[in-house]
Order: C-alpha cells, then structure tokens, then sequence
C-alpha cells in the first residue's frame, strides 16, 4: 500500500519506518528537521499525498493554535492545504481529532477515523506512559519508590497498570477512584482503596501523587492539605486534573506530563499506532 505520514513526533519517525519495512511505499512531510534513516520527506504536501491509499496525521492531530502538529517541520503545516491535496479514495486516519478537523474532513467528502479513539491503542499506550511517569518520580524525588506512599487518582487504563508497577516496586499504593466496581478491584488487588469523593483530610501523607483523571480534581482547598514536599505529576490531558494557578501559588511541586508515550518510548509508541491503522484497515476490508 501506500502510506503518506504527514507531521507527528518521534512515534510517527519510527512509524515511518515500521511502515517501509514492510514493503510499503512511505512519503513523509513535516519532517524537514529530522536526521537518520528511513523515508526522507517530500518537498510538497501533494507530492506526499497524491498518490496515498492511506494519510497518517498526528497524535494529536493539532496544535494549540490549529496548525496541525508537526514540531519537527521548518513551517506551520495548515489541515485544510493537507486535506485539500488528499484523494478521495484514501482513508484519513489521524490521533485525537478535533471537531473543526472533523468537520473539513466532511466538507471534503473525505473518510476519517480517529485512531486516538480505538480502545487497542489506549490499553497499550497505557504502558508506556505509566513507565514514563515511573521516570519522572525517580528523577525528581530524593527517596526510592520501594516504601514510598503514593496515591494514584483514577483507575482507568493507565491507573490501572501505575497501580501495578509501583506495587511491585513496593511502594505502599492508594488508589482513588468512584465506581464500587473500581474500588473492589482496587482491594483485590493489595492497594488501600479510597473514594475519589473523600479525599479531603487523607492527601496530607503522600510523597507521591500521580493523576490519570482529566477532570480538575486536586482544587484549592485540597492542594493546601498536600505537604509542600510532596511531588505531584499530572498524567491527565488538557485541561489536566490539577488547579496549576491555585498550585503555583502554594508553591505546590506539579510536574504536567503530556504525550509521554511519545517522548520515553518512541519506537513502541510508533509500533502501537502501526498496529491500530492496520487493524482499522483491516476491519475496513471485512465490512460487507
């Protein structure tokens, strides 16, 4: 087949090139500041998507300011000049899509699925960002996690395997959450259940507090009971789950760790969206 990968981090470097060792024609734009091996990027959007079945766009698809997400790029890369060039026959794929990139999609007549959405690639990104999270600790804290007291807020997906890692590190692991599905897991599986809704008077103890919930959870009045020592990371994805004024103000240590998939596991990252835009493809063919 052939694939054009347009803009992206690292993951899509390395899917680039998972993608041409599997005999597959690979075009690149957006990559203009990269080095090493691999297909080299294209000088013109048309050339890389003219002649593509499948348009690989970013995760996330854009910036802050709507250009799409391309850091390695010498110049901003406009969505719609990029879908504009697009075929019709080709599948659009593209990470975490934003309404207004969705609605030019449409406009254009154009297939788009988002692969940020498919349950495969979030149970296991979930690894590497628990992994990364597990770095930041060790980087930024004085203490070893083995005895640690350590709170993990959300069990979802990468609650769930942070739990587990830094149980097995010996850390002493509390875990939030509010179904009672949840918190009987939770106890099964050797952590100190607590609900999400109680944690007020019981924050003052941890060294460690790990958020996965993208809901402004750590507020105000909940961050001043958090000892000043104490490191805070916030997994969760904008708007994040810690009140960050309120936290600078109580010179409270947070530490927003976005897209770590990413940034500690490029090549696995890569690999685990290679797999997704295949089964999408896959499961494409099969429909009647």
């Amino acid at each position: 087949m052939q694939f054009a990968v347009i803009g992206g981090d690292a993951r899509q470097i390395w899917l680039a090139r998972e993608l041409a060792a599997d005999g597959h024609t690979v075009r690149l734009f957006g990559f203009d500041k990269c080095e090493g091996d691999g297909p080299r990027p294209e000088k013109t959007i048309a050339k890389a998507v003219g002649m593509a079945d499948v348009v690989i766009l970013p995760f996330p698809s854009q910036n802050e300011q709507g250009w799409l997400n391309a850091p390695f790029a010498a110049e901003q890369i406009s969505p719609e000049e990029v879908l504009d060039a697009v075929p019709k026959t080709a599948l659009v794929v593209a990470g975490r899509v934003l309404p207004e990139l969705a609605q030019m999609a449409k406009e254009r007549k154009l297939e788009l699925i988002d692969y940020g959405l498919r349950e495969e690639l979030s149970i296991l990104n979930a690894i590497p960002s628990a992994e990364g999270a597990i770095q930041i600790c060790m980087e930024e804290t004085p203490f070893t996690i083995h005895g640690a007291s350590i709170l993990v807020m959300g069990f979802g997906r990468i609650g769930k395997v942070l739990s587990n890692i830094l149980h097995h590190m010996g850390a002493k692991v509390t875990v939030s959450a509010r179904k009672a599905s949840d918190l009987a897991w939770i106890e099964a599986m050797g952590y100190t259940a607590i609900h999400s809704r109680e944690l007020a008077g019981h924050l003052g103890g941890f060294q460690v507090i790990f958020n996965t919930v993208p809901a402004t959870l750590l507020t105000k009045p909940l961050l001043e009971e958090i000892s000043d020592d104490c490191l805070i990371i916030d997994l969760a994805s904008r708007p994040g789950g810690v009140d960050f004024e309120a936290a600078a103000k109580l010179s409270k240590r947070v530490i927003w760790a976005l897209s770590l998939p990413g940034k500690v596991a490029p090549a696995t990252a890569g690999h685990i969206i290679k797999t997704t835009v295949y089964n999408i493809i896959k499961e494409r063919e099969e429909e009647p």
